[in-house]
């Protein structure tokens, strides 16, 4: 008895998905018209992500009002555009936003080291990307604004 084995030589190729990041968001309170003599309030915003490859942060500096509500904007809004959309409201920081595939926006994180080195963030990205869901960003930009009220 003889047995033959026909093998194809095509390979199968399977596309990975692209790796999703689970979203944390802290905010530092500085002040408010709550809790000092300032009309305006300040913020600080800290971005933790994780995935499967392990746990990075993103700090950004201390934010008016103002400013949490048009980074909230762009977080709620990004997905729509067919095209990059880039937040640079504040020097030497910056958010790119990049619609991919499978509802998730590939988001690019900068900051220049100079700048965190002098308010003393050491354990803060400098680059980072992650990919988040759209109701990811949906959820981030709530969380933001509310981070953007006065003192609880």
């Amino acid at each position: 008895m003889l047995q033959t084995l026909v093998r194809s030589l095509a390979e199968v190729k399977t596309d990975i998905p692209s790796q999703e990041f689970s979203v944390e968001y802290n905010s530092q309170h500085f002040e408010c018209a709550g809790c000092s003599v300032t009309d305006y309030s300040l913020n600080a915003p800290k971005f933790i992500f994780s995935s499967n490859f392990g746990v990075s942060s993103f700090y950004l500096p201390p934010l008016s009002g103002v400013e949490l509500s048009s980074l909230a904007l762009f977080f709620s809004t990004s997905a729509s555009f067919p095209y990059s959309v880039v937040f640079d409201h504040i020097d030497g920081f910056a958010v790119i936003a990049c619609a991919g595939k499978d509802n998730l926006v590939n988001l690019e994180f900068k900051a220049d080291p100079k700048i965190l080195h002098f308010m003393g963030i050491n354990d803060s990205s400098a680059l980072l990307k992650v990919s988040l869901n759209f109701w990811q960003l949906d959820e981030l930009a709530e969380l933001i604004l509310d981070s953007a009220s006065n003192c609880k």
